[in-house]
């Protein structure tokens, strides 16, 4: 039987969690703009709310003794840390990770794998942020993975431009990327980015600023993106300003502290 191999999470910069948990940079960008008067306030319906996935994957093995994600076999969301785990080992006592391929390929794990997998993912451990465990299983020329993980997001809204809800609010002070389009075929009128600044009645992104009517209807996932719907009339598709949290490159390395 093949070495089982336990990993942290690959990919993800150890010590600095706020690139691992939007609500921790939400506070962390919120910090720095209460210190310089610039924060709008949040809102009760902008409240985050755990989302647990389970991710079953086929990885293969590279030149350099590697794995490298080869074929998926399993994605699914779930409420609750319990309920996910409870469900993954119900996954794994079935045996049946299918792979399109060869004849091969392997495709069902015999109990004693299988049992040994289960005890593997009962044992493994992830960061405790967004990792709650993973682990990899070599079977033959591939290895099973296995992952649990937790993100953190805020429930979609839908507002007027003028309404302390504004999804759109929860981005002022923060990089954005901005959008304008007309609603299909998605014609794309002119794009922007730089830190978003709100006043009562208008954005601003860097050189580009556009009023808004109280009224006018916003949709959005606060803390990500919002979009603005502004009606062109009853015979035309709406005019559309997307507005998107630009998110720090993961490899980037962090800012250097300022004198």
């Amino acid at each position: 039987m093949s070495a089982i191999t336990r990993t942290n999470n690959r990919g993800t910069p150890e010590g600095d969690p706020t690139r691992r948990d939007p609500q921790a940079r939400h506070e962390q960008r919120q910090d720095q703009t209460e210190r310089s008067g610039a924060s709008l306030p949040t809102h009760p319906s902008w409240r985050f709310q755990d989302r647990f996935e389970l991710w079953v994957d086929w990885l293969e093995r590279d030149s350099g003794g590697h794995w490298n994600p080869h074929q998926s076999v399993l994605q699914r969301s779930f409420r609750t840390r319990e309920d996910t785990l409870l469900q993954a080992e119900r996954f794994i006592g079935r045996g049946d990770f299918p792979m399109n391929g060869g004849s091969a390929t392997p495709v069902t794990l015999l109990r004693n794998r299988r049992e040994a997998l289960l005890a593997a993912f009962r044992e493994a451990e992830g960061d405790g942020v967004t990792l709650i465990r993973e682990v990899i299983f070599p079977v033959g020329e591939y290895a099973l993975s296995l992952k649990v993980t937790r993100e953190r997001l805020a429930d979609p809204i839908r507002a007027s431009f003028g309404s302390a809800a504004n999804p759109l609010r929860s981005l002022a002070g923060q990089p954005v990327k901005l959008t304008v389009l007309i609603e299909h075929p998605y014609d794309v009128l002119e794009r922007a980015g730089g830190l978003l600044t709100l006043g009562d009645r208008a954005a601003q992104v860097g050189a580009h600023t556009q009023d808004f009517a109280a009224g006018t209807p916003v949709t959005g996932v606060p803390y990500r993106h919002a979009t603005v719907s502004v009606s062109r009339g009853l015979l035309k598709k709406p005019l559309l300003y997307r507005y998107e949290v630009m998110e720090p490159d993961p490899e980037d390395p962090p800012s250097p502290p300022g004198p």
